[in-house]
């Protein structure tokens, strides 16, 4: 997809007096080198970068991407280690390691908004009217504002903001109402505002870690799910589900995070190896991430033991009623949450 959107959100951004210094910036250049960083010689280091995704899943497929382009444009002198499938804890954990800087990198999602609250926001329902949408408002000047602040609160740099997708429910429980919906036993991430979500659609949440999912699936401790169609196909969630609802309940981002101390550390040549790199992985995480979602979707419906239920608009709207104090639930939190919500809606309907 093309990135159309890069100016017209600025005047929104000034009016929110965000300073629109998140993601790859801080008010420094890699030439100001303030963190000692030496712009003529380099030592060799090694970036642990670590996730949940399965090593066939998108986000993984963008990080060997990634670190391919990095080895070669730092001359062998930035060395990357994926560690895929919480191999190295599960997100809150290796979120809090990528602020202390005993992991390098991470790929966060919106538990980092223990460190910035706005960033859960970016998770709240039915807010992206599409995968362009999406794209062009959290890769243009709108989500840096959203990640403005991370380096003060969490001791991280958002490098960029890659994609999770949007999101769909699985069950052994049939999902064609909302009747159909009340009562039943989801996982959710233990983050508070999915929580919120699935208490508005009267489902019990059952909050877990990543790597706990598809053991509570086949034990029947939840009855369901809900993650992104190229997560439930690559986590096999769909071989102990039934049904899935194609809910697009809520776009899902993630942020490739830095520790800063370590992005500081480097010399100029490998910031700007850095940087480079992590904008092409970027974009090509966003581009091959439809097709994964579309291609996913395929393989469950033929794999045959998955019925997909698309909901009619009558539903979809009843979803969307439901899930609507959320936003009260946001907004609460901070005054400038609903500020960025305001730009996007505005951009939205300037598009």
């Amino acid at each position: 997809m093309k990135r159309r959107f890069r100016a017209t959100a600025a005047v929104l951004v000034l009016a929110l007096s965000l300073s629109l210094t998140g993601c790859g910036s801080n008010g420094s250049t890699a030439g100001s080198n303030p963190g000692g960083g030496n712009s003529t010689s380099a030592e060799t280091k090694t970036i642990k970068f670590a996730h949940w995704f399965a090593e066939d899943h998108p986000q993984h497929l963008s990080m060997l991407k990634f670190k391919e382009l990095l080895e070669e444009r730092s001359n062998g002198t930035l060395k990357v280690e994926i560690y895929p499938n919480s191999q190295l804890g599960s997100e809150d954990v290796y979120d809090q390691s990528v602020s202390q800087g005993t992991v390098e990198m991470g790929c966060a999602g919106t538990n980092i908004q223990m460190y910035l609250p706005r960033i859960a926001v970016s998770e709240a329902p039915f807010l992206f009217n599409g995968w362009e949408d999406a794209e062009e408002i959290l890769t243009g000047e709108i989500g840096e504002a959203l990640t403005d602040g991370l380096i003060e609160g969490g001791n991280m740099r958002c490098l960029a903001i890659t994609v999770n997708g949007f999101r769909q429910t699985s069950s052994n429980k049939p999902m064609y109402s909302m009747d159909d919906m009340k009562g039943q036993k989801l996982r959710t991430p233990n983050i508070p505002h999915f929580i919120q979500m699935m208490d508005c659609l009267g489902v019990t949440s059952v909050p877990m870690a990543m790597s706990e999912i598809f053991n509570a699936l086949e034990t029947k401790v939840a009855d369901g799910q809900e993650n992104p169609y190229p997560t439930i196909y690559t986590s096999s969630f769909y071989e102990v589900q039934k049904y899935v609802l194609e809910s697009n309940h809520m776009f899902s981002p993630n942020f490739w995070v830095i520790n800063e101390n370590f992005y500081q550390s480097l010399s100029d040549e490998q910031r700007e190896a850095l940087e480079s790199s992590i904008a092409e992985a970027a974009e090509y995480n966003w581009d091959i991430s439809i097709e994964a979602d579309n291609n996913a979707k395929a393989n469950i419906e033929a794999a045959g033991n998955t019925t997909i239920i698309v909901p009619d608009e009558a539903f979809k709207q009843q979803m969307r009623e439901a899930m609507s104090p959320v936003y009260d639930y946001f907004y609460e939190k901070s005054p400038d949450i609903e500020d960025w919500v305001k730009m996007v809606r505005e951009y939205q309907a300037a598009h």
